[in-house]
């Protein structure tokens, strides 16, 4: 987990602005979430109570104006967050790729040698792809959370009372780390049996790659290739099974 922090910490000091500015985007998108769900509330209820009164000089247009704009708005930060978020993680993420490279380039031979097989290959380059999830699925979430969970706490401290807040708080604080927590727990086992299939893949497919003419010399290009196919089968079905486990539903193939 320390690890993660620092990697997370190295990631977001490489793109500070960009990951701050979505980060602002992700919250802006929480707090109009929550306005459009208490306007809209109030919307309804207001005009239901007064239909029920008879007032005809209700003001229908300004609610609805803002509902709109909240909607609208809310669309357009979603969009401005993901833009920043997913460029700031690939260009970081870039950059780390060229870091790591030119440290394997300072090691000793011997060293660089072990380097160069097939596993540990793929699992350098699956570890720096895997980052990409560590901020767009974990940190900057997280934060947006944490910070919209203050804001919200400020609110109600205000405008009911203390106690209120608090109890709301811990509430959420709570319940999501508990969600939190059995999520990992269940899904621990599937992504790991997923990692194992997709790195027996990756081995797979470079070792027919690096040795497709001395397999077809020898004969045995055939039964190469097919443990490749049985190698995608296994990944595809280590995924499919993750899936089903974490959302109770086959997830959708496409052919």
């Amino acid at each position: 987990m320390i690890a993660l922090f620092r990697l997370a910490r190295r990631l977001s000091e490489a793109e500070r602005t960009a990951f701050l500015r979505g980060l602002a985007l992700m919250v802006t998108v929480l707090v109009m979430g929550v306005a459009l769900l208490g306007l809209s509330g109030w919307f309804v209820t207001a005009a239901a109570a007064a239909g029920i009164a008879g007032v005809i000089g209700f003001d229908f247009f300004r609610p609805s104006a803002g509902v709109r704009f909240l909607a609208l708005g809310r669309a357009m930060a979603r969009y401005g967050e993901r833009l920043l978020t997913h460029d700031a993680t690939l260009r970081a993420l870039a950059g780390m790729r060229s870091a790591v490279y030119a440290g394997i380039t300072r090691l000793p031979h011997e060293v660089q040698s072990r380097l160069r097989g097939a596993e540990a290959l793929n699992r350098i380059t699956s570890d720096i792809d895997a980052l990409d999830g560590l901020m767009l699925r974990l940190v900057l979430p997280l934060s947006a959370a944490v910070a919209g969970l203050a804001a919200g706490t400020l609110a109600i401290w205000f405008l009911v009372t203390p106690a209120a807040a608090l109890a709301v708080a811990l509430i959420y604080a709570l319940g999501g780390t508990l969600v939190l927590v059995v999520t990992a727990r269940i899904a621990h086992r599937p992504a790991a049996e997923a990692e194992a299939g997709l790195q027996g893949l990756r081995a797979a497919g470079l070792d027919l790659m690096r040795n497709r003419a001395d397999l077809a010399v020898a004969g045995a290009l055939d039964r190469l290739t097919g443990v490749a196919l049985e190698a995608v089968t296994a990944e595809e079905t280590a995924r499919a099974t993750g899936s089903m486990t974490l959302n109770g539903n086959p997830p959708l193939r496409w052919r």
